[in-house]
């Protein structure tokens, strides 16, 4: 019976060793999407340096709202990719 626990216990360590090195796996990739749409604002905020109408400030001031929420994202995946990271290391 006990053989039959340690087993079962290793299984589940196993499997959510597993699930974590998969959410580091997620957390990178929307990492790296949000690092492109970064980009693309950041081509977008070139075109409208100087925003001389009053559609062009809006247009400016969009875009700076949108990359200072991707910076808030990028941020938050960086850090759950660390812990994860840490957690993994110090527990497999």
């Amino acid at each position: 019976m006990e053989k039959v626990q340690e087993s079962d216990v290793v299984r589940s360590m196993d499997v959510l060793r597993q699930q974590l090195a998969e959410s580091v796996s997620v957390q990178e990739a929307k990492l790296k999407s949000v690092q492109e749409e970064s980009k693309q604002i950041n081509r977008n905020l070139q075109l409208v340096v100087n925003p001389d109408t009053s559609a062009a400030l809006d247009f400016h001031n969009q875009l700076t709202a949108a990359q200072l929420l991707l910076e808030i994202e990028a941020g938050d995946a960086i850090f759950r990719i660390h812990r994860l990271q840490e957690y993994l290391a110090k527990n497999y």
